[in-house]
């Protein structure tokens, strides 16, 4: 019931050179490669003789290789199904991957994918990738701390962008499949003219002109496409004309179709009535005899407008609305925790971008220093600044300190501290909820830190000294201070992650940032927390920054 691609032999061989033949030059090493590797070529999925394409050029993820050797050895009937100029971004972690499995091979997918700490990402219905028979699914490699994207198509669907319905080819209606090479692995990739037939079949479904017109303009987006594809095979038509691309579908019951494409200009110009007969066929095909075409314009206008609309107020209102794509589990709060100068900001950095690439990831602060903040908050904080060190001593030095008396008779000083630290707790109780909502609407949130009770004056813990609830008109700013601290503890991250190291790591980092004794007393207090919540997972932030990304991004992974 699928459409077949004619095979091979069904074109002249001899193409004609069309626009873009600049572009085409780039896959003539699949020629090439073809003519040079027949003698030793290995075995296609589906064609015993289709030829072995060496890909030793890619900087491949390593878990790409063993993903594909794991469906080899299963014996999946599978394969890619792009060009090949963007599959080398595509197995370094960089770009889609688009693949198409056959159906009955889908659980045995699953299973594999999941064994290999595989996620499926899901996206909202208004989107233009959502479609039946159509997944995304993410393969992490630790190695390496990046992510495989598998686009994985159970069949490819055609149709207006927001409205891909038609099942156009399965894994079936492939003639014929070639062969790549990825480090030891052998990977199915569509063939030049199979993958000329997806290409124009997608653009059948997009192209528009007035019932009249006899030739229509192809958009420079879809003429790129095309000219990065192999020759389209050329032959002069029944009335004569010469100088004609000609690309023939074969449709089940013997029916046939052909889409006649020629140059014209810089640009290349497509048969409009082959185009329609084409978008008939295929809907036939799919079981749709009707008068669909408004239809599906008008739903795919609809999903364009609220797709739009989506995107515009996720501008204004960042993670008010859910993100486009997001773990199947739902989001998750990270918390970083570490003194200064073991890299927190610069590892939430990195993170950051690594997730956002295809999920929906945000960062959250929670401290005092040059990061987001209220600006009441921080007009207040400079004009303490200059009094940094007192009211730090102020703060973590026992009751019978003199500095601490000394500052106590300053209650101008004592109570800018305690209105400080009361707006400092309010905005941070204000992010910690943010953030827990963020996560419930699918985001991933990572902050370089997180407020903690145990302790006051450390790791973001409340500033107001205790001495201050017996004074009167102070007493009710520590205690609402305290009760804010209470409320945030309720609101703890999903998952912890406590970054240590000796001193001398932090002193070659940021020198002079923090004294030792303080730093010791961060490292302690963690050592505290962990005590409490064997869930707290530590790593050691004196290997390199690469090393400490990787594990970083093990971890959270591990938690999606």
């Amino acid at each position: 019931m699928l459409a077949e691609a004619l095979a091979p032999d069904a074109h002249v061989p001899a193409p004609a050179r069309t626009p873009g033949a600049g572009s085409w030059q780039d896959f003539d090493w699949r020629r090439k490669a073809v003519a040079g590797s027949e003698a030793d070529a290995g075995p296609s999925q589906t064609d015993g003789n289709a030829p072995f394409r060496p890909f030793e050029t890619v900087s491949a993820l390593p878990i790409a290789a063993e993903l594909f050797r794991a469906l080899n050895a299963a014996g999946l009937k599978y394969g890619i199904v792009q060009d090949l100029a963007s599959v080398q971004d595509a197995l370094a972690g960089r770009d889609d991957l688009d693949v198409l499995l056959d159906k009955h091979d889908y659980p045995v997918f699953c299973s594999i994918v999941s064994q290999m700490q595989g996620r499926r990402g899901v996206s909202l219905s208004c989107y233009d990738n959502v479609c039946a028979g159509r997944e995304d699914w993410f393969i992490p490699d630790f190695s390496r701390g990046r992510y495989l994207h598998l686009d994985m198509h159970i069949g490819v669907r055609v149709g207006r962008e927001f409205r891909k319905r038609y099942l156009a080819f399965d894994h079936a209606a492939i003639a014929r499949w070639e062969s790549i090479c990825v480090e030891d692995a052998s990977v199915p990739v569509v063939s030049p003219e199979d993958e000329i037939r997806i290409a124009i079949a997608r653009f059948a479904f997009r192209a528009w002109a007035f019932p009249w017109s006899r030739w229509i303009t192809l958009p420079d987006r879809w003429t790129d496409q095309l000219a990065r594809l192999p020759s389209l095979p050329g032959e002069p038509s029944l009335s004569g004309e010469h100088g004609l691309h000609v690309v023939e579908y074969t449709f089940g019951g013997g029916r046939t179709a052909i889409c006649r494409f020629r140059k014209s200009g810089d640009g290349l110009v497509a048969d409009y009535g082959d185009l329609t007969r084409l978008r008939r066929s295929i809907r036939e095909m799919s079981g749709f005899t009707g008068r669909y075409a408004i239809a599906d314009a008008a739903v795919h206008l609809a999903r364009k407008t609220s797709y739009l609309a989506l995107r515009l107020l996720q501008r204004l209102m960042p993670g008010r609305l859910p993100p486009k794509r997001r773990p199947v589990a739902g989001g998750l709060v990270v918390a970083v925790v570490g003194p200064d100068g073991v890299g927190k900001s610069t590892q939430v950095d990195r993170l950051t971008q690594t997730f956002q690439w295809k999920f929906g990831c945000a960062q959250a602060y929670v401290g005092t220093g040059d990061g987001r903040g209220w600006w009441l908050r921080k007009r207040l904080q400079s004009l303490i600044l200059p009094h940094r060190r007192s009211l730090k001593s102020l703060v973590q030095q026992d009751g019978n300190d003199s500095i601490r008396r000394n500052w106590v008779k300053g209650g101008v000083v004592t109570t800018g501290l305690a209105l400080w630290a009361v707006m400092i707790a309010f905005e941070r109780y204000a992010v910690v909820k943010r953030a827990h909502r963020w996560a419930t609407r699918g985001m991933i949130v990572v902050s370089d830190r997180w407020p903690q009770t145990l302790r006051r004056g450390y790791l973001d813990g409340p500033t107001v000294p205790e001495h201050l609830f017996a004074i009167p008109g102070l007493s009710a700013l520590a205690r609402l201070e305290q009760k804010l601290y209470q409320k945030m503890e309720e609101c703890r991250p999903h998952l912890t992650l406590h970054l240590v190291s000796d001193f001398a790591v932090s002193e070659q980092r940021k020198p002079g940032e923090i004294r030792k004794e303080a730093f010791e007393a961060r490292l302690s207090l963690m050592a505290e927390l962990r005590a409490r919540d064997t869930q707290i997972r530590t790593v050691d932030a004196g290997a390199s920054l690469e090393t400490v990304n990787r594990e970083l991004f093990r971890h959270i992974w591990l938690s999606l």
